[in-house]
């Protein structure tokens, strides 16, 4: 209706000068709507009347019809339009509402509960998607394997409670270790893993062994004492030179895991390196 009302008054000037009458809208109920100077409009509910009283033929009443039956959709139209805005916004809003708590569901869907880093499930998509990028745009990506040395006699000697204290101490330091880019997932019990996107195996002991020295230098919470722990580290990973290699992601864990085995073997505390002239035949029954 108001936007009616706004044509309308934009129509009555021009058209009083064309009809030389001077024009006025009044409420269809109204008493002058039904005298013949005036034209009654179906919708919406109101009259044009000449102010003179004179009397309007025939093609001035369809002139003044067909005007304010345009005006009359152009009014409906902009309410539609406006109506259609507004659930546009709505459904915008909506939506982003929907983004905001999938990416959150997300996000905790992927996170291990007691650490905070990546679960097992999200660190092994992402050593898929890693290893294919890599094939794709011959870059290298390594993968670094780590276990908690006898984690074992920390449940027995302070409880389950106190090693729950060392596994989270241990996920902020890995967290705290790794660049944005990084990931770093715990694989399972005291074993945990980084994948390391855009780096060669060769530079990836460096890496390692910040982390191996921060670990065993690091009094970590456990229940009212505090204690440091050990780590064995395993490397594996993809270089450029190997880009076109036919290798998977369990095969490419596997060689990592031969490497931490191989440093479990080697005395513990230490970082090793998957090197398939070194690890043909090698095994993994040593107990963590």
């Amino acid at each position: 209706m108001q936007t009616f009302e706004s044509v309308a008054a934009r129509i009555l000037d021009p058209l009083s000068e064309l009809l030389h009458k001077p024009l006025s809208v009044v409420e269809g109920h109204s008493a002058q709507a039904g005298e013949a100077f005036a034209v009654r409009l179906s919708s919406p509910r109101v009259a044009i009347i000449a102010n003179d009283g004179a009397p309007f033929s025939d093609s001035e009443r369809r002139l003044i019809d067909e005007l304010f039956d345009v005006a009359r959709i152009a009014g409906e139209s902009e309410a539609r339009f406006q109506e259609l805005e507004q659930r546009m916004l709505s459904l915008q809003r909506e939506n982003l509402d929907l983004i905001v708590k999938n990416r959150l569901l997300s996000e905790v869907s992927s996170k291990d509960s007691l650490t905070g880093l990546y679960n097992r499930w999200f660190v092994l998509e992402k050593i898929d998607s890693e290893m294919n990028r890599a094939m794709r745009h011959g870059s290298p990506m390594s993968l670094l394997m780590l276990d908690i040395d006898h984690f074992k006699r920390v449940n027995d000697t302070w409880g389950h409670g106190a090693g729950d204290q060392v596994l989270q101490a241990i996920g902020k330091l890995l967290r705290d270790s790794c660049r944005v880019y990084d990931v770093p997932g715990r694989y399972g019990g005291e074993e945990f893993c980084i994948v390391l996107p855009e780096t060669k195996p060769g530079n990836t002991s460096v890496v390692a062994e910040r982390i191996r020295s921060r670990m065993e230098s690091t009094a970590l919470p456990c229940g009212d004492a505090s204690i440091c722990v050990t780590a064995s580290i395993g490397i594996a990973g993809m270089d450029t030179s190997e880009v076109n290699e036919l290798l998977s992601p369990a095969a490419l864990i596997e060689r990592a895991d031969r490497a931490l085995y191989s440093a479990k073997n080697r005395g513990r505390n230490r970082v090793e390196m998957w090197d398939h002239r070194s690890f043909e035949g090698v095994g993994d029954a040593t107990s963590h």
